[in-house]
């Protein structure tokens, strides 16, 4: 049983996972408890946040061929209550990467998932916070494209 006002913390890495599709940039969502999440879990003792993101993504989708956008780093905070009453304080660091591999096998823990563009993102998830880092994965995105005159794309 856990004291009333209980409270401890959580840090976690994760991955906004994309593709190109018909021109569009697509997102990985996985599906739990009826709602949209990325690929995310908790870093492990003795785990870099990278390498913590990388198992999870590998764990939770099956996807192991990734492009690590480098640069792009953004960090969450934010606080949510356990079942038992515990208040958690959880830290989450995402990574931006591209899918080398279109095959999904999603985890246990899920019931599905779907790539959605931006603007499908946008509409379909709750977490106003996702939303921004979304907007911002995109720019990110563009601009590195932009940047690497379109050679952003070829294997090195």
């Amino acid at each position: 049983m856990t004291l009333s006002g209980s409270r401890v913390r959580e840090k976690s890495a994760g991955f906004i996972v994309f593709k190109k599709d018909d021109g569009l940039f697509k997102y990985l969502f996985l599906k739990v408890s009826g709602r949209l999440d990325l690929p995310k879990g908790n870093i492990e003792e003795d785990e870099d946040e990278l390498s913590a993101a990388l198992r999870e993504l590998k764990e939770e989708s099956g996807i192991e061929k990734v492009r690590v956008m480098h640069g792009f780093r953004r960090v969450l905070n934010y606080y949510y209550k356990r079942s038992d009453g515990t208040l958690v304080s959880k830290t989450l660091i995402l990574f931006l990467g591209e899918a080398l591999e279109d095959r999904v096998s999603v985890s246990w823990e899920h019931e599905g998932f779907e790539w959605l563009s931006l603007d499908e993102a946008l509409n379909k998830i709750k977490y106003p916070r996702y939303k921004e880092i979304l907007k911002d994965a995109e720019e990110f995105i563009r601009k590195q494209m932009k940047s690497s005159l379109g050679k952003w794309f070829v294997e090195s």
